[in-house]
């Protein structure tokens, strides 16, 4: 210890100091030197701040894995726990499906470039440790580590977002393991596991249960991790081939109760991620092929607005929005496909006239036939969105099964938008009744007859827009709309973005969306948004007064630091 100073005295507290106080004794520091900066860093950090109590050695702190990070004192918001980045829909479930006493989320951070059998294995032998110790684990975590961090490393050859994207692909199938993205694209730096688990932990809190616990599950070749779980948290060690020596003298040395260390002598355990980036891999993203259309379904997807804006005012500044649109759409695919427009009022008259004299049951939202299911698919929010939830009646109307009542036995002709896979048409078709007969589908996207590369709507991109956006489940189990733009909603799932492009094109999308709302006068306030719209971000801390304008500035902000 220079000066023989222990570091709270560096920052003149008391050695019975509390974390909550660091922060104010650091910004009463004129002279922050590199001595103050590393005292103020270790002693903020709940667990960080245990193993210098204990040992009162820098050394030790360092080889339980701390780092110095450059993040100074007005950056220390970074947390960001209402903006909502992480996904939770597996935590929901297996809570809802065991009621658990005792919940315990995993998490693992590494570069997982790639993920492989070791990491897979290494988290179900925790799982199963812990379970045997009276812990329900309801979910688990793997944090790609940061850019700045990975990309340090032999053989690294892809970036943050195609190396998250191939994480979600490895884990997309499980029931319990999910990506979470906050640390390598939220976050400016790389900084220290610690972070993670207090950051995640204190998510969860807040969106979940606060009877959440966050346990931290790392290899033997970090086994010096152990020091800050001896007082804090709950540690978990695996063996790993090759650091048996390290291994065996951590686990006779640290022994608190919530210290586990497995011993694993399985082929797994000499996995490693270095040998497999020595051969190529690569992302498979769809080839630019054939035309990416907008639905634009004109003044109808913001007439929610007409009561506060001139109607001329509001079709330029939709008209402008739109053109912009296309633009991103085009920058995105490298300017390799034609971007083309739909008019939704020509489609519906084609089909009016079509089907004028038939008996139709319409999903689509516009589309008006003899019967209407108001029916949308539910995701979860700031997921990978694959797959939807379940099929649920759109926000304020009755539920499918009620809608379904009314309607009449007879044959039909289904009618909806466009259909990518089929099975949204499938599942409302496996809900009807045997007495009503489905003889044909008529799909609105037909009257494109082109090789068609993708079909969005623009409503989904316009923040606010009547019906706009995806229908999501918030962590609260509450249904809302989010636009289409990240965190909310993955552009690669559900606008066929390639997963490089997703980023700079959501934060683009937030900037349009800001134009827009100026040019229609700077004074819609989200009172005047789409409910489902309206639902999240009062989720998130937004109350009814706020401007639109500012909600983009506050989600411009979040993203840009990002690119």
């Amino acid at each position: 210890m220079k000066n023989n100073k222990y570091l709270w005295e560096i920052l003149n507290l008391d050695k019975n100091f509390k974390c909550s106080e660091v922060d104010i004794a650091y910004s009463k520091i004129e002279n922050k030197t590199e001595e103050v900066k590393r005292a103020w860093k270790i002693l903020r950090d709940e667990y960080y701040s245990e193993v210098y109590k204990k040992y009162l050695d820098i050394d030790t702190v360092i080889k339980a894995g701390f780092i110095l990070d450059n993040l100074e004192l007005e950056e220390m918001d970074y947390y960001n726990l209402d903006f909502l980045t992480t996904p939770v829909s597996k935590i929901i479930k297996n809570i809802d499906k065991s009621n658990p006493k005792n919940p315990v989320v995993l998490l693992t951070t590494g570069g997982f470039d790639p993920i492989h059998d070791g990491h897979l294995y290494m988290m179900e032998f925790a799982k199963k440790t812990l379970e045997k110790n009276g812990y329900d684990v309801v979910g688990g975590y793997f944090s790609p580590s940061h850019e700045s961090y990975v990309s340090t490393k032999p053989y690294y050859k892809i970036n943050t977002y195609e190396r998250v994207s191939l994480c979600q692909e490895v884990i997309k199938d499980s029931n319990w393991l999910m990506i979470d993205p906050w640390e390598s694209m939220y976050c400016k730096i790389y900084i220290n596991f610690t972070d993670i688990i207090q950051r995640l932990e204190s998510y969860l809190n807040k969106h979940i249960s606060d009877k959440i616990k966050v346990a931290y599950v790392f290899g033997g070749d970090n086994s010096e991790f152990m020091y800050c779980f001896e007082n804090k948290g709950i540690g978990v060690c695996v063996e790993r081939e090759g650091y048996s020596k390290i291994f065996n003298e951590m686990k006779s040395k640290i022994k608190g109760r919530n210290n586990f260390f497995i011993n694993n002598k399985s082929i797994v355990s000499t996995y490693s991620s270095r040998n497999i980036r020595r051969q190529s891999y690569n992302l498979i993203e769809k080839d630019y092929e054939g035309d990416y259309v907008i639905r634009d379904e004109g003044l109808i997807s913001v007439n929610n607005y007409k009561k506060f804006v001139q109607q001329n005012m509001l079709e330029n500044a939709r008209i402008d929005f739109l053109e912009k649109l296309k633009n991103l759409f085009s920058e995105s695919f490298d300017n390799q496909l034609n971007i083309k427009t739909i008019d939704m009022k020509e489609q519906l008259e084609i089909a009016q006239n079509i089907l004028e004299s038939k008996n139709t049951i319409s999903l689509d939202t516009y589309y008006k036939g003899k019967y209407n299911i108001e029916t949308s698919r539910l995701f979860d929010i700031s997921d990978i969105q694959k797959n939807y939830i379940k099929l649920i009646g759109r926000i304020g109307c009755f539920s499918i099964e009620e809608q379904i009542e009314k309607i009449k036995e007879g044959k039909y002709i289904l009618v909806d938008d466009d259909s990518a896979t089929g099975k949204t048409i499938r599942d409302v078709v496996n809900l009807l009744p045997s007495k009503i007969n489905i003889e044909q589908i008529y799909l609105l996207a037909n009257i494109f007859n082109k090789n068609i590369f993708d079909i969005v709507d623009l409503r989904d991109f316009i923040i606010g827009a009547n019906s706009g956006g995806l229908v999501v489940r918030l962590p609260n189990k509450d249904v809302a709309r989010a636009p289409y733009m990240l965190p909310y909603v993955s552009l690669k799932s559900r606008a066929t973005i390639c997963c490089n492009k997703e980023m700079e094109m959501s934060l683009n999308l937030w900037k349009i969306n800001k134009e827009f709302y100026k040019k229609i006068g700077g004074k819609i306030c989200l009172e005047q948004a789409d409910y489902g719209f309206k639902k999240l971000m009062n989720y998130i801390g937004f109350d009814d007064n706020t401007l639109l304008t500012d909600i983009c500035d506050w989600h411009i902000e979040k993203l840009k630091q990002n690119i």
